[in-house]
């Protein structure tokens, strides 16, 4: 069982933050994770990097650093980073890969191991620094404390309207679960009532719903996926309904399912142009 360094912002009064320092696969850079936080902060000489991991991102790190160097079954992993919804094994993979692509080892994979048939387990090697006795901090906000949806959402410069009603195809399962995944994914962004604007692009039997807080950066956003849509658009065998949007360095999309499900991948915006046709399959079905 590992334990937690503390660390008090300067300027700031109130109780130091609990985190852990990780070793990367990045050249001269190590890591400091906030669970608290859901929060990854990559150190370099040039500066800081702080990387948003997600809720379930962050459970998943998490508990993987519980007990490092053991292996944690993939059905653990499973119920502690997706413990409010049922999701397949896909969805862990690709939770893994891009835990492995935040810290640099998404190709020779040696701080986070796979163990096949069994799961996976965290390199105690990649742990650094002296750990000291956590101090006592308010509870982390969870998905029931984030609030309802007060920003307006828009089409430009018109709510979102055919956004909303089109949703009713899919039912009121996929809406809800819609809802509860952008409300993790843009908490800070509602937060300060930024409103968020959309436009769609039809790739294939694919339909890409854009979404972005600044109405400006949309055309950029599509411009810079253009390979992504093309992969989709070979790849869709079916009708589908994707979200995209862009948050710290990483392309968040939202795959949602015929079941009321929703599938999720995050691909960080230097890795775009190499993401595996297996992983997109995984999130288009």
């Amino acid at each position: 069982m590992t334990s937690m360094q503390n660390i008090q912002p300067l300027g700031e009064t109130g109780p130091a933050i609990s985190h852990l320092e990780i070793g990367t696969g990045h050249t001269d850079c190590h890591a400091r994770f906030y669970p608290a936080l859901y929060r990854l902060d990559l150190i370099r000489d040039e500066g800081e990097e702080k990387i948003d991991l997600g809720f379930s991102g962050s459970r998943l790190l998490e508990r993987l650093l519980q007990a490092p160097g053991q292996v944690v079954p993939r059905e653990e992993l499973l119920a502690h980073a997706w413990s409010d919804r049922i999701v397949g094994p896909g969805s862990l993979n690709q939770q893994i890969y891009t835990l492995r692509q935040v810290l640099g080892d998404e190709k020779k994979r040696e701080i986070i191991q796979t163990l096949p048939r069994r799961g996976y387990l965290f390199n105690p090697k990649f742990l650094t620094g002296q750990a000291a006795e956590p101090q006592p901090m308010e509870a982390p906000v969870t998905a029931n404390a984030i609030p309802p949806f007060a920003a307006p959402m828009e089409h430009f410069s018109r709510p979102l309207a055919p956004w909303r009603f089109s949703l009713l195809t899919l039912g009121v399962g996929s809406m809800l679960a819609l809802i509860l995944v952008l409300a993790l994914t843009w908490f800070y962004k509602l937060m300060f009532q930024t409103p968020v604007f959309s436009t769609e692009v039809q790739a294939g039997k694919a339909q890409i719903i854009y979404a972005d807080s600044r109405e400006d950066a949309l055309q950029e956003l599509v411009m810079d996926t253009r390979s992504l849509s093309q992969q989709v658009a070979e790849l869709a065998t079916r009708p589908a309904k994707l979200v995209l949007n862009l948050t710290a360095g990483f392309y968040e999309i939202l795959c949602m399912q015929p079941d009321g499900g929703v599938n999720w991948l995050m691909v960080h915006r230097s890795q775009l142009a190499a993401v595996p046709n297996e992983h997109l399959k995984s999130c288009l079905n």
